[in-house]
């Protein structure tokens, strides 16, 4: 019996790849570096987080307190130095609670105790003898927690986040806006405050190529009032699809947008041809665009992880989707079964291991007849690197999958979305636009609403007008 067995794929026989569940929620602080081709660096190599602008510190709205700051000051190379002045500087409150038993010099991960002032009730900690230089991709622990990615990018952008993984649910919140420390800081020619993929991380954001867009604008009138009159609506929501790379780059690029705070597809790009693997998506569906058909897909999975799947097992997919691997031929190609729910909706072979196999050749697609208004249009993807038999075993080797729902959004305009209703959908331009007509919203102390699914708004419990939004992040138990 003869064997098909690409170069390496005896190495992945040997490794049982196990692609293990993420369980763990990461909360990021406002992005740094380049954004949008312009810094926002402090004289050109400063940024300071705080609890204004990272959800990971402790704050308290409605008394305005909060301690902690976290300040990186880079050198030449984008180095954060070890030596004085220090590249990190951490100051917080040496009351809580990890911090009662600090001592001077005791390490917390990368940082070590500078000061304790008990006096004003503060410890400072800074990263001597601990340079950080921030190469790209660069991703690490700073302190107990905290961590510090830089982009998988030649261009400069890092933040830092908080790793949660015990199960329950999190507030991930935006800037801070209103009045803090005693000083407002709304935009005083019109009153109002922006909400950003850089400073709100429950917005849509891919640190890696600086995508995205969402943007949600307040203006509020005399009497802390955000209108539902035209033309001066006082919540203001945009959006923009953007080009985007598969994970599994040789299938080309697709228009991703972020939408109520969730990644969306809005329709796949153009490519070269069916063989290179850069255009199979597109030619294969007949309505290419979801923007034109006034709808959105949520993205389900896009990566390009190994894993071995052996003959009789499935690849788990979501929506109650799986691929079955039904065989492999002796002469290399695989035969595939995709049922939903246990029933079977579609079956087809591929043939990666067969002699100048194109990347069509590899790739396995299903066309769901109907998305929504969309005819015909790819929503899984799947793609064999290779495969191998003999008298014992059959397998094949996936790197890359792709997956959009099948259950479409409407972004018809005037459909209402809670306090929210689209305005405009501009499919050429991929531009959606939302605002709060006829939902005038009054921001009155301990006001907690809806602005739209996924979206809220929260105001503090207090005489002093103070408010952010957030949405909320659930890690189950297992």
């Amino acid at each position: 019996m003869r064997s098909y067995c690409t170069k390496g794929f005896a190495v992945y026989l040997m490794i049982f790849l196990i692609a293990a569940s993420a369980h763990a929620l990461e909360i990021r602080g406002a992005v740094a570096g380049e954004i949008n081709g312009d810094s926002n660096l402090i004289d050109g190599n400063a940024f300071t987080w705080n609890p204004y602008n990272f959800a990971g510190f402790d704050y308290d709205i409605d008394r305005d307190e909060g301690s902690e700051t976290l300040t990186t000051t880079l050198t030449d190379y984008h180095r954060l130095s070890g030596d004085a002045p220090y590249g990190i500087i951490y100051e917080a409150s040496n009351q809580i609670a990890v911090f009662k038993s600090a001592q001077l010099d005791m390490l917390y991960g990368k940082l070590r105790v500078a000061s304790i002032d008990n006096i004003d009730g503060k410890i400072t900690l800074d990263n001597k003898d601990n340079a950080i230089t921030l190469s790209k991709n660069k991703d690490i622990e700073l302190m107990p927690g905290i961590y510090l990615r830089a982009a998988d990018n030649d261009t400069l952008r890092y933040y830092i986040y908080k790793e949660v993984n015990d199960p329950g649910t999190y507030e991930i919140r935006g800037a801070v806006a209103g009045e803090i420390h005693g000083a407002s800081n709304l935009d005083p020619t019109e009153n109002s405050f922006i909400w950003s993929p850089q400073n709100f991380a429950g917005f849509y954001y891919d640190i890696k190529k600086d995508i995205g867009t969402e943007t949600l604008k307040f203006v509020l009138t005399g009497d802390n009032k955000l209108s539902g009159d035209s033309p001066d609506y006082g919540v203001t929501y945009t959006t923009t699809a953007q080009n985007k790379a598969f994970e599994r780059a040789l299938w080309g690029s697709y228009k991703v947008i972020g939408f109520q705070a969730e990644k969306y597809f809005a329709g796949y790009n153009e490519g070269v041809d069916e063989y290179s693997g850069s255009n199979i998506f597109y030619k294969e569906s007949t309505d290419k665009n979801s923007l034109s058909s006034e709808q959105l897909e949520k993205i389900l999975i896009d990566e390009k992880t190994k894993t071995i799947v052996k003959k009789g097992e499935s690849i788990k997919l979501k929506e109650g989707y799986e691929l079955l691997l039904k065989g492999v031929s002796d002469g290399g190609k695989i035969f595939l079964e995709l049922r939903k729910d246990g029933e079977s909706v579609d079956e087809a072979f591929a043939a990666p291991s067969r002699d100048s196999a194109t990347e069509f050749d590899k790739t396995y697609y299903y066309r769901n007849p109907g998305v929504g208004e969309q005819r015909n249009l790819v929503t899984i993807g799947v793609h064999f690197m290779s495969t191998y038999k003999d008298e014992e075993q059959a397998l094949a080797l996936v790197d890359g999958l792709w997956q959009i729902s099948a259950m479409p959004v409407d972004v018809k305009a005037d459909t209402q979305y809670d306090k929210m209703t689209i305005r405009s959908v501009d499919a050429n331009n991929g531009v959606i636009t939302m605002d709060n007509k006829d939902n005038a919203i009054t921001l009155n102390k301990k006001r907690d609403i809806v602005l739209m699914p996924g979206l809220n708004l929260r105001t503090a419990d207090n005489e002093t007008l103070r408010f952010y939004i957030y949405k909320t992040e659930t890690i189950a138990k297992t």
